[in-house]
């Protein structure tokens, strides 16, 4: 059987653990909501962001590309006259506020292209002679004056994949990535077929976008090192990535790209296979989608989010950041309500455990005095301290002594009662031992004189 003594303290002291620790485990949880609900937005905004920079750049080349194709089309710029496509695009091109090239290319093999590069400079790459193999590179001045030789490199724009692909679709299309022969990085071009009123196609004009620049891009717009900003086609392969890791690796003409699960990026290489155990690849990802993975015992966070569709191209931003960036206050308000929580547990409990005292003390003081009271040693003035007290217990210790001292008179006077009765029960003994003594010694006087009686 428990005690009073023992169970009161006892249920104190989980009654105010459980209410400590379901306070901390709400306090932490709603922490963990908070710090969730700040990642998403967070992650979401730089996602916005990068996409903003990503999709400004891309809508300007299609733009310019774009108004290049009308004017081809509709006769305003006569396609077979290169002279005059050339200043057109150099028009064109000084609009423009990135390194691209704007070309075009017709099928009897002639073409021009003009690149923007740093400040004023341009560089014309232009085939006149559709007989020749060769396509001479020179500068350009500000003011579309041709300058110097720089190279004259073998090339045809009609093998190009570029070229090949929009005249295979019959309409405006992305190119795939592919190896810009120009600068050795990736690159991909937006290029439409331009057609006779008859339906012959005349040639193609595109703009190389070069994805070199949108690296470039992400690495303005990431807040720090510790995040790793991704650009990845639907099929999984990188497009672009703030990471150090090369996207694609050259052997001898062969050009291999990566696809992000292959990445030489631990990083990168698990928030990719995080993401195809999730949702299956990229291409099977919506709008806005963010997981958690974990490397080397490291917890991140991975947040993608698809580019505009109206770019038709299946290209999706992703951001890879230690969750610890965002736990690091946390933690530390974790750390510090953990001790505060301690403190308090600790203090309440030796509340708790005084309260429990400061009730129990005069209950043993009137268990102590009921057992007086049985045995019969009851002193009312021990309860002094207790019948002092304006409560119930000062209350009870005080009828305690009005009992006591009740049951103990009555106790001394049953004990003189009993006391008399044992004094007048002990003389009626004596009296009837006396009564008796006295006729056995008056029987023995008559039976001795009738002996005398007899004998004479």
């Amino acid at each position: 059987m428990f005690s009073i003594r023992q169970v009161v303290p006892i249920v104190l002291s989980i009654q105010i653990t459980v209410a400590v620790g379901l306070t901390g485990w709400i306090s932490f949880n709603s922490s963990e909501r908070a710090v969730q609900k700040l990642t998403r937005q967070l992650c979401d905004n730089l996602n916005f962001r990068v996409e903003q920079q990503i999709n400004s750049y891309l809508e300007e080349s299609v733009r310019i590309n774009q108004a290049m194709t009308i004017a081809l089309s509709n006769g305003s710029l006569n396609p077979n006259d290169i002279s005059q496509v050339q200043k057109d695009i150099f028009n064109r091109v000084r609009e423009l506020n990135t390194q691209n090239i704007l070309f075009y290319g017709n099928e009897s093999g002639t073409m021009v292209g003009i690149e923007h590069r740093n400040n004023s400079n341009f560089l014309l790459r232009i085939r006149e002679d559709n007989n020749s193999t060769n396509r001479p590179t020179y500068e350009l001045s500000d003011n579309g004056v041709r300058g110097k030789l720089v190279t004259n490199e073998v090339y045809d724009h009609r093998t190009r994949p570029w070229y090949v692909a929009a005249k295979q679709a019959g309409k405006a299309i992305w190119s795939s990535i592919f190896v810009s022969t120009t600068d050795g990085e990736l690159t991909t071009t937006k290029a439409a077929p331009i057609y006779t009123s008859s339906g012959e196609l005349q040639g193609v004009v595109g703009i190389n976008v070069s994805l070199k620049q949108i690296k470039q891009f992400m690495l303005q717009t990431r807040p720090s090192e510790k995040w790793n900003v991704f650009l990845v086609e639907g099929n999984g392969n990188l497009v672009a990535t703030t990471s150090d890791v090369p996207v694609f690796e050259k052997d001898g003409t062969k050009i291999k790209r990566f696809e992000a699960s292959q990445s030489k990026d631990p990083k990168l290489q698990d928030a990719s296979l995080a993401i195809q155990k999730q949702f299956g690849g990229f291409q099977n990802l919506q709008n806005s989608q963010v997981i958690e993975f974990e490397l080397n015992g490291e917890k991140y966070i991975v947040s993608t989010h698809k580019l505009n569709r109206d770019l038709q191209l299946d290209w999706s931003v992703g951001i890879i950041v230690p969750k610890s960036i965002f736990m690091e206050e946390i933690d530390s308000n974790n750390r510090f309500t953990l001790v505060i929580i301690v403190i308090m547990l600790g203090v309440n409990i030796l509340i708790g455990l005084a309260i429990a005292t400061w009730l129990l003390r005069p209950i043993k003081n009137l268990m102590n005095a009921a057992k007086e009271i049985e045995e019969e040693s009851f002193k009312p003035e021990e309860l002094d301290s207790v019948a002092q007290r304006n409560d119930e217990l000062g209350q009870m210790a005080r009828v305690f002594q009005e009992m006591g001292s009740t049951i103990a008179e009555r106790q001394n006077g049953m004990k003189n009662q009993l006391s008399k009765l044992r004094e007048e029960k002990d003389e009626a003994k004596k009296i009837a031992i006396a009564s008796q003594m006295g006729q056995t010694n008056s029987l023995q006087s008559i039976l001795s004189r009738s002996r005398a009686a007899r004998n004479k």
